[in-house]
């Protein structure tokens, strides 16, 4: 199964190729919020230096957030567009269970932590497993680290960004991983696109949305014009 990952949740995107479980070849782009200008572009140049043709796809895999309103849409559509027209499966995966398969072979509970802006930040719990075991939210990382109880590995760019509060509070139950894990990535999305799909749970490319958590700051901005 040749399957294509989109990951766009963070300024930092990155698509892959890979070949079932086997990763072929991944490309990671810096563009903040510019990924409208460069994810087609680095497909194409994706595919082409793995000798394939868009063609030769069985799957589209992307992550579908939370995260950046911009770069999900962008993510999103893009791989529901290639999924529509070339008729290969798809499957969304959201970008915090992403991040936790980067802490599963810890063998300790896992907080995925990204930041949400506004000093807050959004987070899940997942067990040894990758299972998540409370439903994402949105929070500051005080009420985060709260929740927290026994060994847990802290991961995502909060919980680098408040890892000095999460040592605070947490002491010597608190563990990081290196900073190349705590972004998501394209070919850990396809990882676990692939094991949704093998297990019937494709996405419809028509019905598929990014998954937000909060309202972007147009919406908020419209609400508040109604309210004054």
């Amino acid at each position: 199964m040749k399957i294509l990952g989109i990951e766009t949740s963070t300024f930092s995107g990155s698509v892959s190729i890979s070949d079932d479980d086997a990763l072929l070849c991944e490309y990671v782009f810096n563009t903040g919020p510019r990924h409208n200008e460069v994810l087609i572009p680095t497909v194409e140049k994706l595919l082409s230096d793995c000798g394939l043709g868009k063609d030769d796809l069985d799957a589209v895999c992307v992550s579908t957030g939370p995260g950046s309103f911009t770069s999900l849409r962008i993510g999103v559509s893009t791989a529901k567009a290639l999924s529509y027209s070339l008729g290969a499966d798809l499957a969304g995966v959201p970008s915090l269970e992403i991040l936790a398969s980067n802490a599963l072979w810890s063998g300790d509970d896992v907080c995925v932590m990204t930041d949400a802006g506004r000093g807050e930040v959004f987070f899940a719990f997942y067990d040894s497993e990758g299972k998540e075991v409370a439903e994402a939210e949105i929070a500051t990382p005080e009420s985060v680290c709260s929740k927290t109880r026994g060994k847990t590995v802290f991961v995502g760019s909060a919980a680098v960004l408040h890892a000095k509060l999460i040592r605070e509070m947490q002491g010597g139950d608190a563990l990081f991983l290196p900073p190349n894990l705590n972004t998501p990535r394209a070919s850990g999305c396809a990882l676990l696109g692939r094991k949704k799909i093998l297990s019937g749970q494709k996405d419809d490319p028509f019905t598929l949305t990014p998954f937000y958590l909060r309202r972007s700051a147009a919406e908020r901005g419209v609400e508040s014009q109604k309210r004054g």
